[in-house]
């Protein structure tokens, strides 16, 4: 194989074999670049541990070496092995959306670096394998477009790499989008394949009940007293079985005012994608919604906790419906799911800590 003749290996995009990733990472180890798949667009990587490497990967891409090559981690834990220092708006982001089409830029000592853990296969295999982490940049020279499949980042890379990858059109075609934490605040440097509107939103919980109407409405409105008004977290509610525009039921209302809340504005909605999607926890009132979310969204099952899980009681006990009997029973339902906010809340503050 001539320099100018990269080598094209094809793999299995979904479960790469091993003779493959193993002759990736040892041209990699050697100090060579090699051109991998990903979840956005092709990347070239080099092995940072390597001397000569990295100047090697600034030279295949003639980029301008006042511009620094991000890292790409098997996972979390090789950010903080790196000494990133993450906030817990980075944190969130990098639970939501890695492996993913997220690359966050995070002060490192002196400097900022970014970081991301791609959602290929291949490419995790290959970092596992060299030892978690990796310098990538898109398979391209500087200023050309990113190339999306293993053909073209072999052209744009003729005479510069030893070995390419070829998994097949890269499933997202575009480049990561880039956030820069800085302090307090995000800033999204690059808009890519994720949209701005996921990383600018605020960390969320959902309530969730059958129609939206009696339960999860009091247990939004007790949570978002107990956190109170400057709490970085959104709190909604939605049924599983929800009519949308519903208001809550007259005695849920005359609970809530009983605290001191004001309920007579909610409308019910259904559980969609959507807001599942977004949020960051869902918290049902019985094992029977517990099921039902989790069989309609399985993405979302390790986020959907049983209310009566926190609390004094940290049981598996439903929150029964009182829909249909006396203000009292709505007021014994209302006191239940009070106390179990503040260790609810509590859990909040430590999940944005780390």
């Amino acid at each position: 194989m001539s320099d100018s003749d990269p080598s094209l290996m094809r793999v299995d995009g979904r479960k790469p074999g091993r003779q493959a990733v193993a002759q990736a990472a040892r041209l990699l180890r050697q100090g060579s670049l090699v051109v991998l798949p990903t979840d956005t667009v092709y990347g070239v990587a080099a092995d940072p541990t390597v001397p000569g490497a990295l100047e090697r990967l600034y030279e295949a891409k003639t980029r301008d070496r006042g511009k620094p090559i991000p890292f790409l981690v098997a996972d979390i834990a090789e950010v903080a092995r790196a000494g990133a220092a993450m906030g817990w708006r980075a944190r969130r982001l990098a639970r939501r959306y890695w492996p993913g089409p997220l690359t966050l830029v995070l002060r490192t000592g002196e400097a900022y670096e970014g970081f991301r853990v791609p959602n290929h296969p291949v490419t995790l295999a290959v970092l596992r394998a060299v030892g978690g982490i990796l310098r990538v940049t898109s398979a391209n020279r500087s200023g050309e477009a990113a190339a999306c499949d293993a053909p073209a980042a072999a052209a744009a890379l003729a005479g510069r790499v030893r070995l390419v990858l070829d998994a097949g059109p890269a499933p997202l075609g575009a480049e990561s989008t880039v956030v820069q934490e800085d302090g307090e605040t995000l800033r999204i440097l690059r808009q890519g394949a994720l949209p701005a509107e996921a990383v600018r939103s605020r960390p969320l919980v959902v309530m969730v009940c059958t129609g939206n109407i009696c339960r999860s409405p009091m247990a939004k409105y007790l949570l978002r007293q107990w956190l109170g008004p400057d709490s970085p977290w959104e709190v909604e509610s939605a049924g599983v079985g929800a009519v949308g525009g519903q208001p809550a039921s007259e005695e849920a209302v005359i609970a809530l005012a009983e605290k001191g809340i004001d309920g007579s504005r909610h409308r019910s909605r259904a559980l969609d994608e959507g807001l599942v999607d977004a949020a960051d926890f869902i918290v049902v009132m019985t094992d029977d919604h517990r099921r039902i979310v989790q069989q309609r969204f399985p993405g979302a099952r390790d986020r959907v906790y049983l209310l009566k899980s926190f609390g004094p009681a940290e049981s598996d006990e439903d929150i029964a419906d009182p829909i249909g009997q006396s203000v009292d029973v709505y007021r014994d339902c209302r006191d239940e799911m009070n106390a179990a906010m503040p260790d609810l809340v509590l859990h909040l503050h430590e999940w944005l800590a780390g």
